[in-house]
């Protein structure tokens, strides 16, 4: 009885998530399979798949990839948009809810759409949101129909100058913005880079076992097992996963400078790693000296002679728990202005 009322629900859920979308966002989904990259290549300036109602996003690429036009920043959204789509469509293929579009002029065919949309510059590439309230016209060759999502509002994305991947974390970042849906950007081959790093990282350890510092040859293993558990769990606890997926820039600019935190509670810089880990070993080393000194012999003999000398450490100490505490806490508040428990606000 359980599992047959399991099965129930189950049946239907698939068929509710089904029926939420539209019979044309299903077929623009089977649509962007059927073409490389997931990115809907348009031809004979024909957006008939796109015209109507709405209940999906679609992004518009128009471009030129043709050689005589020589466009660089075209060449290199190509393979920008290909990151994105690919990387959305693994998380995101049942949804529905997205469908790229390249139109390109190296098809002489989509000259009449560049006319009518009345573009003299490329590359330009478009947000439309849904749109329910469009009219579904009878004909379904009819001119206007066709072009009419370019009577929309939409939202423009400004292509920046920057490296490959700063664009595509940029692109992601825009439709997820918008779209309200997280993008993990995907790499080519997972595999390549896995086997690269792992030769490498192998490579190091190989290196520094058999050439490196005393220092380091001399350890016990006990001791560097123990040491890379704690850089591995610093790694883990200041959200190096995360910046990994994202692909997050080290640190950002503005006009006024470099930006070192991030403003958001759901986001963050590469060098807050290292910050917030530095802060987590500065705290954890001024405990473990504040349980030293409270357990502290004093002697003639010994390094403190004299408790007044110790009580005066203690208080110091207790001085640089707090500060680091309210660095930390500091960190936070730029990214959650509203938390509860801050210490003194230092930044």
């Amino acid at each position: 009885m359980i599992v047959a009322s399991a099965l129930f629900y189950v049946i239907f859920f698939l068929i509710s998530a089904v029926a939420s979308s539209s019979i044309r966002a299903l077929r623009l989904t089977e649509e962007s399979f059927l073409h490389q990259e997931h990115v809907i290549s348009i031809t004979n300036s024909d957006l008939s798949l796109v015209s109507g109602p709405r209940d999906y996003y679609v992004l518009t690429v128009l471009t030129s990839t043709d050689p005589k036009h020589n466009c660089k920043v075209c060449t290199e959204l190509e393979s920008v948009v290909a990151r994105v789509s690919n990387s959305w469509f693994s998380d995101y293929a049942g949804s529905n809810l997205l469908f790229i579009l390249s139109i390109d002029i190296v098809d002489r065919t989509n000259i009449k759409l560049f006319d009518r949309v009345q573009v003299d510059s490329v590359p330009h590439v478009w947000l439309f949101p849904p749109n329910m309230n469009k009219v579904d016209l009878e004909d379904p060759e009819a001119e206007k129909k066709d072009l009419s999502i370019f009577e929309d509002l939409h939202y423009e994305y400004k292509t920046p100058q920057a490296p490959f991947d700063d664009q595509a974390l940029e692109l992601a970042r825009f439709l997820s913005d918008n779209i309200q849906k997280p993008i993990t950007l995907r790499q080519k081959d997972p595999m390549a880079t896995f086997i690269k790093t792992f030769s490498l990282t192998l490579a190091i350890i190989i290196l520094i076992k058999k050439k490196g510092p005393a220092f380091i040859t001399g350890t016990p293993k006990k001791q560097i097992i123990m040491l890379l558990a704690v850089a591995f769990i610093l790694c883990c606890v200041c959200g190096y996963q995360f910046c990994n997926m994202r692909g997050v820039p080290f640190v950002a600019r503005n006009e006024k400078g470099l930006i070192y935190i991030s403003g958001g509670a759901h986001y963050q810089f590469g060098v807050e790693i290292l910050l917030v880990a530095a802060n987590y070993s500065a705290l954890a080393a001024a405990l473990i000296l504040l349980l030293w000194l409270g357990s502290y012999k004093v002697g003639r003999k010994t390094l403190i002679t004299e408790e007044s000398t110790k009580f005066v450490l203690i208080i110091v100490m207790n001085f640089v728990l707090y500060l680091l505490y309210s660095t930390l806490t500091s960190i936070f508040l730029r990214k959650e202005p509203n938390y509860p428990y801050p210490f003194t606000k230092l930044f």
